[in-house]
């Protein structure tokens, strides 16, 4: 397909807002192709709050599982290893899609060496993981089984082993699962038995999922979400692009989406979102939160803390505290009390799908 940039036009930045906040499900609250889309990118988990809490905000179950049970040992959902190396969750006959899509290529950095390292690493642990076998021991067994130069000192571990990066990539492309039982630190798991789907193209449909989700991209920000260095052999397959300035940002966007972003109506309404939500990091966070110190402040690299949403905008930060069983809300301007009646019906959803009972919440 050819690629030509047709021509150049301003977007107001509340629409970009708006065109995200549908496309990313918040604006009603259900499971659709919308969903789907959001699945096909995936959403990424932690330990400590889980894709869950995203999934919980957008939409009650998924493929007929209650949210809280979509990532279980036999839910709909399972988590692997992949974009940035990250734990994400995705639907069970997808995960050889995503090991496509994100297969490291020649052209990356570490070029063709790189390549090698991860499908011999791949190789070692497709014959470890035969049942569950935590992190470690299945380390233990890989370094054993390459080459020496693929493994190096660790002095965090005090011992020798394939770097965390490269084993968490071979992870992701012998498709191992992660098991979702949080109690027992990081247990892998053989790659399920579901059917497979079939995706011809998987690098371009990642590509062209994320631009129908996120709107305007450029490839400096796609290169962040994925991790990953080639991306400009696939632009040209967007097709007829226009160039889309917001705020002073330039960005690239297929012309069939220009009408969806430019008829968006505004954002409405109050949501809870972990860190690392798909609204949040799917998308140039210096146009999603201009102000630097407040970006600083949500955007904290360690323990960050989940964010308050308010009409499309990143409004304050959250934490809940298991102990008082407390969701303690920092916002960044003094919000309405209706407003906050929503947000803590927002709460309510992020803890109670843990397993917990309806919150306290504090406003500060």
């Amino acid at each position: 397909m050819s690629h030509t940039m047709a021509r150049s036009i301003t977007v107001d930045r509340v629409r970009w807002l708006g065109y995200r906040w549908r496309t990313h499900g918040f604006a009603e609250r259900r499971g659709d192709e919308g969903l789907d889309r959001l699945l096909t990118l995936g959403f990424q988990d932690t330990r400590q709050v889980g894709a869950v809490q995203s999934l919980v905000q957008r939409t009650a179950s998924v493929d007929g599982a209650d949210v809280a049970d979509a990532v279980v040992s036999d839910g709909p959902l399972a988590a692997m290893w992949s974009v940035r190396v990250a734990p994400h969750v995705y639907r069970r006959g997808r995960l050889a899609f995503v090991r496509d899509a994100l297969a490291p290529q020649d052209a990356d950095e570490g070029g063709p060496a790189h390549v090698a390292a991860v499908d011999e690493v791949a190789s070692a642990l497709a014959a470890v993981v035969r049942g569950p076998v935590s992190k470690g021991d299945a380390s233990g067994e890989v370094t054993e089984r390459v080459r020496p130069e693929l493994v190096e000192w660790c002095p965090r571990c005090k011992a020798r082993h394939v770097p965390d990066r490269l084993f968490r990539e071979a992870g992701r492309q012998a498709c191992l699962v992660l098991d979702p039982d949080r109690r027992r630190g990081t247990v892998l798991l053989p790659p399920p038995g579901d059917p497979q789907e079939k995706v011809e193209r998987p690098r371009l449909t990642m590509l062209e999922t994320y631009v129908r989700v996120n709107g305007p991209v450029s490839r400096p920000v796609y290169r962040d979400w994925l991790g990953s260095a080639s991306v400009a052999d696939l632009w040209p397959d967007l097709g007829e692009l226009v160039r889309v300035e917001i705020d002073g940002h330039r960005y690239d966007l297929p012309e069939e989406l220009l009408d969806p972003l430019r008829t968006a109506p505004a954002p409405s309404g109050v949501v809870l979102v972990p860190p690392n939500d798909p609204y949040v990091r799917q998308t140039d966070r210096t146009l999603l939160i201009p102000d630097k110190a407040r970006r600083q402040e949500a955007l904290r690299a360690l323990s960050g803390p989940g964010l308050l949403l308010v009409d499309g905008e990143v409004a304050g930060t959250w934490r809940y505290r298991r102990g008082g069983h407390e969701v303690a809300v920092s916002t960044f301007e003094r919000l309405p009390r209706t407003r906050r009646a929503e947000g803590e019906r927002s709460a309510g959803l992020a803890v109670t799908v843990l397993g917990d009972d309806q919150p306290k919440v504090t406003w500060g």
